[in-house]
């Protein structure tokens, strides 16, 4: 499904749900697991707007398919939704940004900067228990019947309107959009943050988890200095007040569990992480990819380490200024050194190296990212170079 056809879908749901009214009197129905709106209510309108906009969502080129993956995530999700998993459908989609959001009707999207970041189960745990505490609260139609005109409704395409700064910036918005339709109050972020605290403590995850994914993503805002808020800070309490608050609660359980399950997540991980890690770069935010590249190889197992290098390497290579380019040669050269990195790290060292007047050099690692990726994309862009220093491949 193209942005515009999102966008057009987005559209109906919001103006079917808005034709139902907004009954502020209604009182919210006792919400047990399995349990559907009554029959003709605002909330079964506002359910069926949602499915259908699912119905299109399911098509979406963007929705991340692969079985493994969504059989895993999907796992974690019902280890700390308890009974309301059955009544939940988890969509991976392919966005590069910090994002994980529930729509009242069981439809909870998580994107994959979300799974970039997080280091272990634990702290996906968090972000997801979370997701379900909003859906288990009902918070979505307690907002939905706060709004009480159009303009309330429409203020969410602002997210359509502005992009969040990656090149596809209408596809970022109609996503964006479905996690800005329901903006949840800092009270609501609160509840559904101790409900997902509860959730994943009980099911054995480390308290600690969670705050430890906040901070870095606090290191991660403050590098945007002079851009608005990314869409995980806009509404949430206070950064600082959520660690605060997570790292109090965790002090005070006595004998804490202190699962991770940290190796299960990178292996589960592993074969996505050269493709999400192109698609952060191409934010074009480099300060902050710097740092989360940075702290994801500091974290990182040593198999991970040569991807990760090379990765830091392109950071610097495609910010290019200052001293990057000096940076990016000196990642590559250790890249090639270090187990997991990508043949495309033989490519740039001996760009690098021919750059720094080492043709010699320069020929032998292209030749050696030829025969590690015999059907490159860009084996012909390369042969070319080489025949410029009187090579051949």
């Amino acid at each position: 499904m193209s942005p515009r056809g999102q966008l057009r879908l987005l559209c109906l749901a919001l103006l079917i749900a808005a034709s139902t009214g907004c009954a502020t009197s209604q009182q919210v129905r006792d919400h047990r697991p399995g349990d559907a709106p009554v029959a003709g209510s605002d909330e079964d309108e506002l359910w069926y707007a949602m499915q259908r906009a699912e119905a299109e969502l399911q098509r979406a080129p963007q929705r991340v398919r692969d079985p493994a993956l969504n059989e895993y995530v999907r796992k974690i999700t019902c280890d700390v939704a308890d009974d309301y998993c059955r009544d939940l459908r988890v969509y991976i989609m392919d966005v590069p940004e910090f994002n994980a959001s529930m729509a009242p009707n069981g439809m909870m999207l998580v994107w994959t900067g979300a799974l970039l970041r997080a280091r272990d189960e634990a702290e996906i745990g968090f972000v997801l228990g979370h997701e379900a505490g909003h859906f288990r609260a009902q918070h979505s139609i307690r907002q939905w019947r706060r709004l009480k005109d159009t303009s309330a409704v429409l203020s969410a395409f602002q997210l359509v309107a502005y992009g969040a700064g990656v090149p596809d910036a209408a596809l970022l918005g109609a996503l964006g959009a479905y996690a800005g339709i329901f903006k949840f109050s800092r009270d609501q972020e609160r509840e559904a943050d101790r409900l997902g605290f509860a959730s994943a403590v009980a099911h054995g995850y480390d308290p600690n988890a969670g705050a430890d994914l906040w901070a870095r993503l606090k290191r991660e805002e403050d590098t945007r200095k002079y851009q608005r808020r990314g869409v995980v800070f806009a509404t949430h309490p206070a950064t600082d007040e959520r660690m605060s608050d997570i790292r109090a609660a965790a002090d005070a359980l006595p004998n804490p569990p202190r699962e991770r399950h940290r190796d299960e997540y990178r292996a589960a991980m592993r074969p996505f992480m050269a493709h999400w890690l192109d698609e952060e770069l191409g934010r074009r935010r480099y300060a902050s990819s710097l740092l989360v590249i940075g702290e994801l190889l500091a974290d990182a197992p040593a198999d991970d380490h040569g991807l990760l290098t090379f990765y830091l390497g392109e950071a610097h290579r495609r910010r290019n200024v200052s001293e990057d380019r000096a940076k990016a040669a000196e990642l590559y050269a250790r890249a090639i050194t270090l187990p997991g990195a990508p043949a495309a790290t033989w490519r740039e060292h001996g760009f690098a190296l021919r750059e720094a007047g080492r043709n010699s050099e320069a020929s032998a690692a292209l030749k050696r990212y030829l025969d590690l990726a015999p059907q490159a994309d860009d084996r012909a862009f390369v042969q070319r170079e080489l025949e410029k220093t009187g090579e051949r491949p």
